[in-house]
């Protein structure tokens, strides 16, 4: 009996034209699925982050590749592919190569084309090369598969978490970024450290198979050993304690002006008063650190100042407001505009006490003048404030009995910190909260769960 010919083409290996009778195995990966190179239960995995372009075999890429060469069982490597600029569909093109098995020689062949770009022929040319799909690959460039995006949103998401401002391309041994990567030397004594550390977990029980979750757990930034630096504050009711105590009770913030899905991992507060200027980098700091974890952060807004100023009657008319907001709704000519429509009540009134800090508008006037940007039904909104009158005093100072010294306040996993501006440092904070790892700051939702979490 004569047998067919079994052709496999895997990574790396040239395309052949098959002969008739031949039957030809193509390599197949799901959409979702990460470009990797040796075993999963490797102690030590390395994660490339790289734009494909003609430069992507740069020195680095070439080291590592050795060094998971070096190292076959032992070293994992994952590449995170990162969207650049100016290439939109080189990475969709490098994803469905992986997609397709011909990840590596599809990498290998952008080598080969020019800086000024490539047209699409062309990619659709060099795809058929490396024995690509060509008619597949018109179809992903034209309507990316939502997989995809996926993948490139969680690589981002990872780069950012890990890295912080970095550029790829960047590596992370066993989720760290490496003290030093610049020659093969250098990667060797990473790798061999990371490789110790490895051993120390599988030998306290850790499971191989899950290892790099392991390490994401014991490299968790601890909220206590953070170095917050507090931003301009309004007020400060009482002596703010030098280690940033949990609220006691856990403050209620449910029904505040909030931007980010309810059911968010991790809500950010901020407490201020409503025409407070330093309240603005706070909310932009908020903003900015959502940005980065995407569905996995809350924003809310909720109101805090010292009751006992001379226009704290003022602020409290302002603040039961932006309440009344949250419940009547509002309306925008940007309807791209993101939050609850008490949230864009609170970032308008912010900005518009921004812009006439210097003329001093009385508040009547300046909730007049917000109704009307945000077309507020002011019968239904007049209604809910008479209703409503005192309702933020009445919550500051559950606030204040909680914990609260403050204005503007950041509160991140239930711990109250002053004002927090500093985008990196409410990064780690929320970090620390989305991979909780074995520290003495690290908060777990079963020994304690803030009420935005339980409702």
């Amino acid at each position: 009996m004569k047998w067919p010919v079994l052709a496999l083409l895997v990574a790396g290996a040239a395309a052949a034209d098959p002969r008739p009778g031949d039957v030809i195995r193509v390599e197949h990966h799901a959409e979702d699925a990460m470009p990797t190179r040796g075993p999963v239960t490797a102690p030590v995995t390395v994660e490339l982050f790289f734009t494909p372009s003609a430069m992507s075999r740069q020195p680095l890429y070439g080291l590592v590749e050795k060094l998971q060469a070096s190292h076959p069982s032992r070293v994992r490597v994952i590449y995170r592919i990162v969207k650049g600029i100016g290439s939109a569909r080189l990475h969709y093109a490098a994803l469905e190569a992986y997609a397709e098995g011909r990840f590596d020689p599809f990498i290998a062949a952008l080598s080969t084309i020019p800086r000024s770009g490539i047209s699409d022929p062309q990619l659709l040319e060099l795809a058929k090369n490396v024995g690509m799909d060509p008619q597949q690959l018109a179809a992903v460039i034209s309507n990316p598969p939502p997989a995809y995006d996926r993948v490139l949103e969680l690589n981002q998401h990872r780069l950012r978490q890990k890295a912080k401002a970095a550029q790829p391309p960047l590596i992370l041994i066993n989720g760290k970024v490496p003290k030093s990567f610049a020659n093969a030397k250098d990667l060797e004594a990473e790798y061999l450290a990371a490789k110790d550390a490895a051993d120390e977990l599988l030998d306290r029980g850790a499971d191989p198979r899950t290892l790099p979750d392991a390490f994401d757990a014991t490299t968790a930034p601890d909220p206590l050993t953070l170095v917050v630096t507090a931003g301009n504050t309004d007020d400060t009711v009482d002596d703010v304690p030098s280690v940033p105590p949990l609220a006691s009770p856990a403050l209620d913030l449910h029904g505040m002006p909030s931007v980010g899905p309810a059911d968010a991992q991790v809500t950010i507060a901020v407490l201020c008063s409503p025409a407070s200027v330093n309240c603005k980098s706070a909310l932009r700091a908020a903003n900015e650190a959502q940005a980065i974890y995407n569905d996995s952060v809350r924003i809310v807004w909720a109101p805090f100042f010292d009751v006992t100023r001379e226009d704290a009657a003022d602020l409290g008319f302002l603040a039961d407001a932006a309440l009344c907001a949250e419940k009547v709704g509002t309306s925008s000519d940007d309807f791209d505009t993101p939050g609850s429509p008490g949230w864009r009540w609170v970032t308008k009134m912010i900005d518009q006490s921004d812009a006439l800090r210097r003329r001093r508008m009385p508040a009547d006037q300046l909730l007049e003048k917000v109704s009307d940007l945000l077309h507020v039904d002011k019968t239904a909104f007049a209604t809910c404030r008479a209703g409503q009158a005192g309702s933020a005093i009445h919550w500051i100072e559950a606030a204040r009995h909680a914990g609260v010294r403050t204005s503007p306040s950041t509160v991140v996993g239930g711990r109250i910190y002053p004002s927090i501006v500093d985008t990196t440092v409410l990064q780690q904070l929320v970090g620390a909260e989305l991979e909780p790892g074995d520290c003495t700051g690290c908060i777990h939702l079963d020994s304690y769960a803030p009420t935005w979490r339980r409702r």
